[in-house]
């Protein structure tokens, strides 16, 4: 008997769906096991860790705010999936947007993976979560300046600008380093040998946990920033192009369940090996038949 394969804005879907269902559970595992993680996890290693300081209690809650940060951005990453389902719902190739929101998933992973690293030691993840949270607090206050220049001082700026300051005092008095500019803003952290810039270099961030897929930064800035180098650019038939936007994403999702699992000593295995299979399934309809079967861990080592 044979059987009709679905269109490929369909099956894109239906991957799309499919991964972000497995993503929220993996997710959602991982933050239930944030506040009492397995022994030999690096989320244990942290809590012990914070345990011992002198500002346990402090310590602890910068952590914990990065835990949150961590939340957030993966609340932004599914909205984004769900936008990019949205768009191939209309009628028109709308090719910039959803390559918009692509990198907008790849971007907020990216600074997962960032955080919660368990490759890096206890010292280096407190400076990160230290920085990340002065991000947040400063990260107004160059737009606040703006306001209050056109529309007068309503004390909005000053808010921002002591609630900046009272951070940098409260991390220094944990015995942190950090880094000021003229202007009084954080440049970066330091904790022991390990520094942590406020602004993190997605870039960077790219090259280190999604190697492989790299160019799809580069691409879909182009296409965030309007590039005309890319929407001069932009040919070919659509179903290569719709393949090679969506692809990206299920090695950016490899990357964000090793790390993220892998932080609260959880086996990311089963989300890779499911994740493979939908990277097979929709390289096949770019043309991949008769390409030998790669195993998903031969394929997570890269060989």
């Amino acid at each position: 008997m044979s059987v009709q394969s679905p269109d490929l804005p369909l099956l894109v879907q239906r991957i799309l769906a499919q991964q972000r269902t497995t993503l929220v559970a993996a997710a959602t595992q991982a933050l239930d096991s944030f506040g009492n993680p397995p022994a030999g996890s690096a989320a244990l290693l942290d809590h012990e860790w914070a345990r011992q300081h002198k500002h346990k209690d402090t310590v602890a809650a910068t952590f914990a705010e990065s835990a949150g940060t961590v939340t957030s951005l993966l609340a932004a990453a599914d909205e984004y999936s769900r936008g990019i389902m949205a768009l191939l719902d209309d009628d028109q190739m709308l090719v910039l947007p959803a390559m918009n929101c692509v990198r907008a998933i790849h971007d907020a992973s990216l600074r997962i993976c960032w955080l919660v690293d368990p490759e890096i030691s206890v010292e280096a993840r407190l400076a990160r979560s230290a920085a990340d949270f002065l991000a947040t607090v400063q990260g107004g206050i160059p737009l606040l300046r703006i306001f209050d220049e056109s529309l007068g001082d309503r004390g909005d700026l000053q808010r921002g600008l002591k609630g900046r300051d009272g951070a940098v005092e409260h991390f220094v008095s944990l015995g942190l380093e950090v880094k000021l500019n003229g202007k009084g803003d954080a440049i970066h952290v330091r904790c022991g040998n390990n520094v942590a810039n406020i602004n993190v270099k997605s870039t960077d961030l790219s090259l280190k946990y999604t190697p492989r897929v790299h160019y799809a930064w580069g691409l879909n800035s182009g296409a965030t920033h309007s590039s005309p180098w890319l929407t001069h650019g932009l040919s070919g038939p659509w179903s290569q192009m719709l393949v090679s936007m969506i692809s990206p994403l299920l090695d950016i999702s490899d990357a964000l369940a090793t790390n993220l699992l892998g932080y609260v000593g959880l086996p990311a295995d089963d989300v890779r090996r499911s994740t493979h299979t939908r990277r097979l399934l929709l390289m096949d309809r770019y043309g991949r038949d008769g390409r030998p079967f790669v195993h998903h861990e031969t394929y997570h080592r890269g060989n």
